[in-house]
């Protein structure tokens, strides 16, 4: 990712965080820099590296290597921005009657809470970073 991507993509973020979460202004957190090379490092093990957390929002960097269960969250609404890889997001009312979607690198969803979903990998690995915001 290129400098102006990377500004581009912090300002998605910021304000995917300020309209999903708009009083995590108040949460207390601290400054953090996270380079894209060391994003990729930081989910090279088994871990999920928690980059920020309040009582209602966490953000954490996440990798995933097979395809998911069909879940639902209660309690959180979900936002993924993905950072690398190809997967089939399933999701509706039921994952039978429901829609799809083809996530790529660089692409954002926001999974509100009590929406049944399932991630279905397409490539070997799906690298992405996981917001998630109190109902």
């Amino acid at each position: 990712m290129n400098r102006q991507q990377m500004k581009s993509f912090n300002f998605v973020i910021a304000i995917i965080l300020l309209t999903a979460c708009p009083h995590m202004a108040r949460a207390e957190v601290s400054f953090a820099y996270v380079s894209a090379g060391q994003a990729a490092q930081m989910v090279s093990g088994t871990d999920a590296p928690m980059l920020a957390q309040g009582s209602q929002f966490s953000m954490s960097l996440r990798k995933r290597v097979v395809s998911g269960h069909v879940e639902k969250h209660m309690d959180w609404n979900e936002e993924l921005v993905i950072q690398e890889g190809d997967v089939l997001l399933n999701y509706g009312d039921t994952i039978a009657g429901g829609k799809s979607v083809m996530l790529h690198a660089g692409d954002i969803v926001i999974l509100p809470a009590g929406l049944w979903h399932q991630q279905v990998l397409k490539a070997p690995l799906m690298r992405y970073v996981l917001f998630k915001t109190r109902k």
